[in-house]
């Protein structure tokens, strides 16, 4: 299993209360709360190196199936979380908490995600 991946899904899984953890196919998912939408890690083993892919059923459906770049995930993930726990809160602290999220997210994962969630904010 890959561990990049894994560490992606159990990050998503703890922004609570938008996503929980749910066990799904013997594997530790996240789940949205808001739409019912399931995240597993994807088994990237058998490449040259883990890219922290991920496979999302929209909606919980298995027929609506899609892999996607995880810390592309992640970052949108991010972004909603800090949308719904930003209210009442001033720019600044906003801010602080998403460098925060940034830097706990690299070190869950071992890789940056500056990038991706600037470009989104």
């Amino acid at each position: 299993m890959s561990t990049l991946s894994q560490s992606i899904v159990d990050f998503i899984a703890q922004l609570q209360p938008l996503y929980t953890s749910q066990f799904s196919d013997g594997r530790e998912c996240a789940l949205s709360l808001l739409d019912g939408t399931l995240i597993l890690p994807l088994d990237e083993s058998s490449g040259e190196r883990e890219e922290g892919w991920v496979t999302v059923f929209w909606q919980g459906d298995s027929s609506r199936c899609s892999e996607v770049p995880g810390m592309q995930l992640a970052s949108v993930a991010i972004w909603r979380h800090l949308q719904a726990s930003g209210y009442g809160r001033s720019d600044e602290e906003t801010a602080a908490r998403r460098k925060q999220m940034l830097d706990q997210f690299q070190r869950r994962t071992g890789v940056p995600l500056m990038r991706a969630i600037t470009a989104l904010a």
